[in-house]
């Protein structure tokens, strides 16, 4: 009889030893890697420009409405933000946003001691990046985002050859935005 219950707690054990983890732990882990699809497949529309399809994509894919982090995208590239003294929080935008679905952007500051850093538009026009000399911007993958830039951003050499002032520019990478304009 020993031998019996010994032999079926055996084949019990090896049962669910072949059986894998028990199945919280592969509905879990299931969750997070959805979730991170999400994330990257959110990421990768946002990194074609297109922005509207990130944020229809989310709430599709997750079935609630789209975060106020990611919703503030939409905002981050209108014509009302290419003004002097908007770039910081438009680089705090898209930094969070980028950071949250999994990107690694980088602040990066444009300096001069000229008072103004102009940028010249796909269209020729020139506009105004700053009054004080100072300007901030996201880079991430070699390219760079801005309320100049649109939403699919700019490579960085074609970023940097468009912008000018009568003084060098100088730029550095930084972990914060902390100037005020």
């Amino acid at each position: 009889m020993f031998l019996r219950f010994g032999l079926l707690l055996l084949t019990i054990h090896a049962a669910a030893a072949f059986a894998g983890p028990a199945p919280v732990s592969r509905l879990v882990t299931s969750e997070v890697l959805a979730a991170d699809s999400i994330r990257v497949q959110t990421l990768q529309l946002l990194s074609r420009g297109q922005v509207t399809e990130a944020i229809e994509y989310w709430a599709l894919a997750t079935g609630k409405d789209a975060p106020a982090w990611l919703l503030a995208t939409k905002t981050a590239f209108e014509a009302s933000k290419q003004m002097a003294g908007a770039c910081q929080g438009v680089a705090q935008t898209l930094h969070t946003v980028f950071t949250r679905l999994g990107g690694k952007p980088e602040f990066v500051q444009l300096t001069t001691d000229a008072e103004f850093i102009m940028f010249k538009m796909p269209g020729g026009r020139d506009m105004r990046l700053t009054d004080t000399g100072y300007h901030v911007l996201v880079r991430m993958n070699g390219r760079a985002y801005d309320a100049y830039t649109g939403a699919v951003g700019m490579p960085w050499a074609d970023y940097l050859s468009r912008v000018g002032a009568y003084l060098p520019i100088r730029q550095t990478v930084v972990e914060t935005v902390t100037r005020a304009q």
